[in-house]
């Protein structure tokens, strides 16, 4: 792709296979299989739209099928992305409170963004500010096999939400 970073890895949609039934290698023999099945998963950045996105991904499986085989695709759920905000007293409360706890600048980053509970309570509490906060040191692996948390990481992070419920109390 073309791009900064940061474009290629939360500005486009992605899909990942999470995972997938096929014959283990253990046991597995030479033969071409009768069946396979996989569990893919559509990540979307801000400004698509989940079904429009999802029918794409459907669209362009259906299209790749080898003649003969046959192709069911089974639609489990659609969320569309949500987009927080960096504006408002709850945020400005909450990055004094990281930068006191950390002892350095707060940074942003663009992440996640299919979690569709988020989009639910933003269209019913419009006024509402919605951060969402990820325990998470660069070595963690998170959603990984053997991921890890460093313990001074989870210390700050308390830290940081006790003196964010300080300063939005007093605000």
């Amino acid at each position: 792709g073309d791009g900064t970073v940061a474009e290629m890895l939360w500005a486009r949609p992605s899909a990942t296979v999470l995972g997938i039934d096929v014959p283990p290698v253990i046991g597995s023999s030479s033969a071409v299989q009768a069946s396979a099945a996989a569990r893919v998963s559509l990540r979307l950045p801000p400004g698509m739209i989940g079904t429009e996105a999802q029918d794409a991904l459907v669209e362009h499986l259906r299209s790749r099928v080898p003649w003969g085989l046959r192709c069911e695709i089974e639609r489990v759920a659609v969320g569309d992305p949500f987009v927080g905000s960096l504006d408002g007293p709850a945020f400005e409360a909450m990055k004094a409170s990281m930068e006191e706890a950390f002892g350095r600048p707060m940074t942003t980053e663009g992440q996640g963004g299919s979690i569709p509970l988020c989009n639910v309570l933003a269209e019913t509490y419009p006024d509402a500010e919605i951060m969402l906060l990820g325990v998470e040191e660069p070595k963690c692996l998170i959603h990984a096999p053997n991921e890890s948390v460093d313990p001074s990481e989870i210390e700050h992070i308390a830290l940081a939400e006790a003196l964010f419920l300080q300063r939005y109390a007093e605000a």
